[in-house]
């Protein structure tokens, strides 16, 4: 989703989400936002779909779980409301990275601890999972397939232990190399800011309609 800007994805996920959340009911322009988004980067849908999959079982569970209590209104609400969050936000997010989220922050003017924060927290997400992708293909090549026996338990086991020690080194590191490039708080990135386009103004748009208009009752 390149065309529209980090700042703008960030606050369009976070009000549509709240205002999906709050909602008693679903309404039919509450999927204008994942449509328009659909229609913007048609070719994530596949990626977005598979995610959703995934992502659904959690769902499935607490539906099931109303509906063998016979509630059958909030189980379809709970349904249909995260899978509108879930698809908007993946479609806003597939393509950006953890970093995208602590430079839109950045660029709120929100205090610097909590933005540096963030930042060094994306970080150590993307290093965790270089480590686990290159551990996956070290297994792969080693021939090793998961299975539920004692070792694969011993494996995965071992392999937390030493992400656990790379972090704490990594930290004692990363804390010795701030201090020698005399860090008061703030993180400075070269990555210029996206600016605020059209898409990012059809986004808004659709956002701020799309719960505002409570016109034909779906829930």
């Amino acid at each position: 989703m390149k065309q529209i800007s980090p700042l703008s994805a960030l606050l369009a996920t976070l009000f549509y989400s709240f205002a999906v959340a709050l909602q008693g009911h679903i309404y039919i322009l509450m999927f204008l936002p994942p449509l328009f988004l659909a229609c913007v980067d048609f070719k994530a849908l596949r990626y977005v779909l598979k995610k959703l999959l995934f992502l659904n079982i959690f769902i499935i569970i607490i539906v099931i779980s109303l509906l063998i209590e016979r509630d059958f209104h909030n189980a379809l609400l709970i349904f249909i409301r995260s899978n509108l969050i879930l698809t908007t936000a993946l479609l806003l997010f597939h393509k950006r990275d953890e970093f995208d989220i602590a430079l839109s922050l950045r660029q709120l003017h929100l205090p610097h601890k909590l933005t540096s924060i963030v930042f060094f927290t994306a970080r150590g997400i993307f290093l965790i999972k270089r480590e686990f992708g290159l551990f996956k293909k070290a297994l792969y090549i080693r021939g090793f397939k998961p299975k539920t026996d004692l070792l694969s338990y011993k494996i995965m086991a071992g392999f937390v232990g030493i992400l656990i020690i790379k972090a704490y080194e990594r930290a004692k590191f990363l804390q010795k190399s701030m201090i020698l490039r005399g860090f008061k708080g703030e993180v400075y990135t070269l990555r210029a800011h996206q600016a605020f386009g059209f898409y990012d103004t059809l986004l808004c748009l659709t956002i701020l309609i799309s719960p505002l208009l409570r016109w034909g009752v779906i829930v």
